[in-house]
C-alpha cells in the first residue's frame, strides 16, 4: 500500500500517507518514508506566494507560455482536491532589463519562491547574484551556480545530457558492453559524446568506435566507419590486387560492438541513419535513441525506424493523460508538449519543495521522467523505455 501512495503522481502525498499510518501504527516503515515523503508534512512558507519568471513576450514568449500552461494545469489540478494552494503571479522576464531585476521585483512583493527563469541567458544572471533571499527553482542548467547569501537555488530542465545517462544504463542493464556511438558533427554531438564516454566508461563499457556526420550525404559514409566496413573493403581491394582478379566479396562489420548509440538530433536524421544500419549489415544490433527523434505525435513516416530504442518523458507515454488533455482542450494546442510536462513538474516539486531536503533519497515520480536531487542541486531525470512499433511510440 505505501508502494502505491509513493507512485501515485499526487500533488500533496500528506493526506495519503497519514491515511495509511493510521492503517499500519508502528510500522517500520513509518519511520522513514520513501521518496523523502517523510518532509511533505513539515509546513512550507515557500507555498505562501510564488512567483513564476517567464518570458511571456518576445522570441521566447511561445516556450515561456507553453511552461506556463503546464504549471497552471498542475495548479488547478491540485486546486480541485480541496488543498490550499500558493498564492501567484506572474513576471514576464522580457519585460525587465534582467532576470535579476525581475527576481527583485517579485521578491519586493512579498514572494516566497521563484520558479524560473526558462533561459540560460537568464539563469546566468541570477547564478551570478551575492545574494538570494528567496529560494529559486530554475527551470534550466547551467554549468555553474556560485555560492550566495539567503536560499538555494535548484535546477530542473530538459537536459539532453539526462536522457544519455538513462539511454547507457538502460542499455547496459540489458547486457550491452561494447558500443558503436554515431553523433552529428558539431558542439551539440561532441557534448552528448562526451556525456555518453564518461557514464558508459564508468559503468564498464567501452566505446568499440565513434563515427560523426555533417550532413545527408554523409550519413552512409558515417555508418561504414562506425562499423569498420570501410576497412573490410580495402582488405578486400588489396587482395583483389594480389590476385589480379574480381573475387566474390561481401563486406564484414566489426564483430565486437553489441549495441548503437544514435545520438540525432531530430527525427529526420534518424528516418535515414537507422535503415542505413540494417543494410549495412548491423541491422541485429540494437539501437538507442535520444527523445528529439520523436515529434510527440504519431507520424507514419517513424516506420523506418521501428524497432529504435529511445529514452522518453512518461508524459508522451500516458502517465498524466488527464492533465494533458486539460492543457488541450484548452485550445493551447500540443506542440509545445515537452515543455508543458516541464512546467507540470514545475508545478510538481515546487508544491512540495520541503521534500528536498532528504537530498539524494528525495524522489519526484514527475512527468518529465523519475526526479533525483544531486549534491549540487541540480534535478536529474531518468528516462522510460520506449521503442518504434511500426509508426508508433509504445512501451516494450
Amino acid at each position: 500500500e505505501l508502494a502505491l501512495v509513493s507512485r501515485d503522481n499526487t500533488y500533496d502525498p500528506s493526506a495519503a500517507l497519514t491515511q495509511w499510518r493510521n492503517s499500519h501504527p508502528g510500522h517500520p516503515a513509518g519511520n522513514n518514508l520513501p521518496g523523502g515523503m517523510g518532509y511533505s508534512f513539515q509546513p512550507s512558507s515557500q507555498r505562501d506566494k510564488v512567483a513564476l519568471l517567464l518570458p511571456i513576450s518576445g522570441p521566447l514568449a511561445p516556450a515561456g507560455k507553453a511552461v506556463l500552461n503546464g504549471f497552471m494545469a498542475g495548479y488547478y489540478a491540485h486546486g480541485a482536491t480541496g488543498r490550499g494552494s500558493a498564492d501567484l503571479e506572474v513576471f514576464d522576464t522580457a519585460a525587465y532589463a534582467s532576470a535579476s531585476a525581475a527576481y527583485d521585483a517579485a521578491v519586493s512583493q512579498g514572494t516566497t519562491m521563484i520558479v524560473g527563469p526558462l533561459s540560460k541567458e537568464s539563469l546566468v544572471d541570477l547564478g551570478t547574484r551575492l545574494e538570494r533571499p528567496v529560494p529559486v527553482l530554475a527551470l534550466n542548467r547551467i554549468d555553474q551556480i556560485l555560492p550566495a547569501a539567503g536560499s538555494a537555488l535548484v535546477q530542473l530542465s530538459l537536459s539532453p545530457e539526462d536522457e544519455v545517462v538513462s539511454a547507457a544504463n538502460i542499455a547496459y542493464g540489458k547486457g550491452a558492453r561494447n558500443a558503436l556511438l554515431i553523433t552529428p558533427a558539431g558542439d551539440w554531438g561532441d557534448k552528448m559524446s562526451i556525456a555518453l564516454r564518461e557514464h558508459w566508461t564508468a559503468l564498464g563499457g567501452n566505446i568499440s568506435s565513434h563515427a560523426t556526420y555533417n550532413g545527408y550525404d554523409d550519413y552512409s559514409n558515417s555508418v561504414k566507419t562506425a562499423l569498420s566496413l570501410d576497412a573490410s573493403e580495402q582488405r578486400a581491394a588489396g587482395i583483389r590486387s594480389i590476385f589480379g582478379s574480381d573475387t566474390e566479396f561481401t563486406p564484414r562489420r566489426r564483430q565486437d560492438a553489441d549495441v548503437v548509440f544514435l545520438f540525432s538530433q531530430n527525427d529526420s536524421e534518424a528516418r535515414s541513419i537507422k535503415p542505413l544500419l540494417a543494410f549495412h549489415y548491423a541491422g541485429d544490433l540494437p539501437v538507442f535513441a535520444l527523445s528529439n527523434v520523436y515529434s510527440g505525435t504519431p507520424d507514419e513516416r517513424n516506420r523506418d525506424l521501428n524497432g529504435l530504442y529511445l529514452v522518453e518523458m512518461p508524459w508522451l507515454l500516458g502517465s498524466n493523460p488527464g492533465l494533458r488533455a486539460t492543457i488541450t482542450d484548452g485550445g493551447v494546442g500540443d506542440n509545445y508538449t515537452r515543455l508543458h510536462a516541464l512546467g507540470a513538474d514545475a508545478f510538481l516539486v515546487q508544491n512540495d519543495f520541503q521534500r528536498l531536503q532528504a537530498g539524494a533519497d528525495a524522489l519526484f515520480r514527475g512527468d518529465t521522467g523519475l526526479l533525483r536531487m544531486g549534491p549540487d542541486l541540480i534535478i536529474r531525470r531518468e528516462m522510460s523505455l520506449a521503442i518504434f512499433d511500426g509508426s508508433e511510440l509504445q512501451r516494450p
